[in-house]
């Protein structure tokens, strides 16, 4: 059931780029980013364009350094998780990786929004 609604998701996503960054969590964490004061009186939707708009133009400066990312997840998250089901159980281990990962997610987004923010003025002009 869970596959079948992540598909739904994706699929009704229409535009590829935020569909990239929707996969790694763009769309959802820049929290201090939505919350700028210049975009106060704007609609969700558009401040979900503007924002994105910021990162791709980011994103095309700086790129994302997968293997960097990708150890970040295994020492924060995979290792923790290894532990905890040798020690406990496969559910818990499972809890613990889904948990951590969505928390390194949001974090790493707000460290990244005061680099992003000035590509934000520049989406704002």
């Amino acid at each position: 059931m869970l596959g079948f609604t992540s598909f739904n998701i994706l699929a009704n996503y229409k535009k590829p780029l935020n569909w990239a960054l929707y996969l790694q969590g763009g769309l959802v964490f820049y929290f201090k980013l939505y919350d700028d004061k210049r975009l106060k009186n704007l609609k969700h939707s558009k401040k979900i364009e503007i924002v994105n708009n910021a990162v791709k133009l980011y994103r095309k400066d700086k790129p994302l350094n997968i293997s960097s990312r990708l150890l970040t997840l295994f020492i924060w998250c995979g290792i923790p998780s290894l532990i905890l089901f040798l020690v406990f159980s496969f559910s818990f281990a499972i809890g613990w990786f889904a948990l951590s990962t969505f928390i390194l997610n949001i974090k790493l987004a707000n460290d990244e929004s005061v680099d992003i923010e000035t590509y934000l003025n520049q989406v704002l002009e």
